[in-house]
């Protein structure tokens, strides 16, 4: 019996660790707007408002996002998928410590990603939403990474949070697993702590609250905010809903048009 609960213990400890990591995790609850929101709870913990920029003050909730809302980047251009000329943008904010993203992540978007990114169906926007200071040092250490290395670190992080995810931030083990990813130390000393990818991230931080993120994962699928992980059935549902729009039936026309065709 002690042997069965040394090996238990430990998980138990990791999925409560998780559970409090602040995930939304409710049934699939969508809207085409947003709920009102304030910034007061920014950065990778719970920000005081002195601790805030001018600038993120000033960010007042937006009711019902545009997709011009939506599309602002901010000081961090953002991470993307897909053709930019795809007739559906989706937008994904995650956190990296998050079971429920995780979850999407390895059992969910490789089918979405076959079906409506590589076919030009679907632009996804990958998004940070650090929630918990070892979100946010990994988040840290994603961003200030080479462009190329963006996706794989994304993927490390999420498939190995049992090695890395703890109360208290490890650099260590979060170095070992961006190494999975492709990141020498010599890379991870350089991003480790970086003050201006910090800055940057909360401001993006910010400006998620003010569009009605208040947890992960949350998607935008044109203007319509899903709080929850959906299935690859109900994306599937949202997205040809999306498509069958008005002027999205040209558009994804003209795509299907210029993807290569593959050669005999």
């Amino acid at each position: 019996m002690f042997g069965l609960g040394h090996r238990v213990l430990p998980f138990l400890a990791f999925v409560s660790l998780l559970a409090l990591a602040g995930c939304a995790g409710s049934p699939l609850a969508t809207t085409s707007d947003t709920t009102s929101t304030t910034t007061q709870a920014v950065g990778f913990a719970a920000a005081t408002p002195d601790q805030l920029t001018d600038e993120q003050q000033k960010l007042e909730a937006i009711e019902h996002p545009t997709k011009a809302d939506l599309a602002v980047t901010g000081p961090l251009s953002d991470h993307v998928l897909g053709r930019a000329d795809a007739p559906v943008t989706v937008i994904e904010y995650a956190s990296l410590t998050c079971p429920y993203c995780k979850r999407f992540h390895t059992e969910i978007f490789d089918q979405v990603k076959k079906s409506y990114i590589d076919t030009g169906k679907v632009r996804w926007v990958l998004r940070e939403f650090p929630i918990g200071h070892t979100s946010g040092a990994a988040w840290i250490v994603n961003r200030c990474a080479p462009d190329a290395m963006y996706f794989k670190l994304f993927d490390a992080f999420m498939r190995n949070q049992p090695e890395w995810v703890s109360l208290e931030v490890r650099p260590d083990a979060i170095a070992a697993v961006a190494a999975k990813g492709g990141m020498s130390r010599k890379q991870f000393d350089a991003c480790w702590q970086n003050a201006e990818t910090d800055k940057a991230l909360r401001w993006g931080k910010a400006r998620a609250r003010q569009l009605g993120v208040s947890g992960t994962p949350t998607f935008f699928i044109g203007e319509t905010k899903i709080r929850a992980v959906p299935s690859f059935a109900e994306f599937s549902e949202m997205v040809d809903a999306e498509i069958a729009k008005p002027g999205a039936s040209l558009q994804i026309a003209i795509v299907r048009q210029l993807i290569p065709k593959p050669a005999i």
